[in-house]
């Protein structure tokens, strides 16, 4: 495993900006080939999840995730997304591993995402089970069913 960063920080959004900034990247990452609204990559549950960025010293926001309950055992990780440029300096790493602490505070016993074809080797390396096969998004993007056990 490659060394963390150590000019990362990862923690909630605080600010009006690092809100926008962190919807903006989610957008940019997962939606934006598919919706020029900004709006496509957020849901009914906002202010139900919490909410993690992975920030620069120059402020700038690298990585998001996001996890809520779906039960007192289980969690559910979405929206994830990491920029380009970061996906080889383990920010994906930092935010999965603040995603699962907070899950164990909360006493959760798994946590489940729907991880794109190209991100199941990432989430494996983190731990993660792939369980099947699920849904296609936008009719383009196949996703799988992972878990983990805490």
């Amino acid at each position: 495993m490659q060394n963390e960063p150590t000019n990362i920080e990862v923690r909630p959004p605080k600010t009006k900006k690092e809100w926008y900034d962190y919807y903006y990247l989610r957008w940019k990452v997962l939606r934006s080939n598919f919706s020029d609204n900004i709006d496509s990559a957020k849901d009914d549950i906002e202010d139900e999840s919490f909410h993690i960025i992975a920030i620069n010293s120059n402020l700038k926001i690298l990585g998001v995730g996001r996890i809520h309950e779906l039960d007192r055992e289980t969690s559910q990780i979405r929206y994830m997304a990491v920029e380009k440029k970061s996906r080889s300096n383990n920010v994906g790493t930092l935010i999965l591993k603040c995603l699962i602490s907070h899950a164990i505070e909360k006493k959760n016993k798994q946590i489940i995402l729907q991880a794109r074809e190209n991100a199941i080797n990432f989430y494996l390396k983190n731990g993660f089970e792939l369980m099947q096969k699920t849904h296609i998004l936008f009719g383009k993007v196949q996703h799988y069913l992972m878990k983990i056990t805490l």
